[in-house]
């Protein structure tokens, strides 16, 4: 199965079904099933700081809200590891993409809406010109991450 890294929070936005368009600055011609895994990268400013962000808070509700311990942080996500498995069905450049696939506000799954408590697919991505969305559908979460070594670009796993 092919595979591709991706830094965290990204990476288990993506496992959360919170992302649906990963972006990239280079487009690929493979479709089928893919394999998310999660960087060795861990930012600790960057990841403290995207805890403090609506946007962010959003997304990892439920483990932001866990215990007072965990509460706005991002540390405790997978590093290594791969998280998820979904296919990718199409890339496209960015510039393809409407308004309305990138700005429909997203809720938290079985919460109440919060206002500004929302995510929305052009906050999951960088959707500048000249860059590529690899759309993803049939996003599965692993129930355990499975540590993996990454590389760049996509690269051959055979751990499923």
């Amino acid at each position: 199965m092919k595979a591709i890294s991706l830094w965290q929070p990204w990476a288990s936005a993506i496992a959360l079904g919170a992302k649906t368009i990963e972006t990239r600055s280079w487009a690929t011609s493979y479709r089928g099933p893919l394999a998310i895994h999660a960087a060795k990268r861990r930012n600790k400013e960057e990841l403290i700081y995207h805890s403090c962000c609506s946007d962010w808070e959003a997304v990892f509700h439920d483990l932001l809200s866990k215990s007072e311990l965990r509460r706005r942080t991002l540390l405790c996500l997978p590093f290594g590891a791969i998280v998820a498995t979904c296919y990718l069905v199409d890339c496209r450049p960015t510039g393809s993409f409407t308004n309305g696939d990138l700005d429909v506000p997203q809720f938290p799954k079985g919460t109440n809406i919060i206002p500004g408590h929302f995510w929305t697919e052009r906050g999951m991505g960088d959707f500048s010109l000249g860059r590529f969305g690899w759309v993803l559908e049939n996003i599965k979460a692993l129930p355990e991450p499975i540590p993996c070594k990454g590389m760049q670009g996509l690269f051959e796993w055979r751990g499923i």
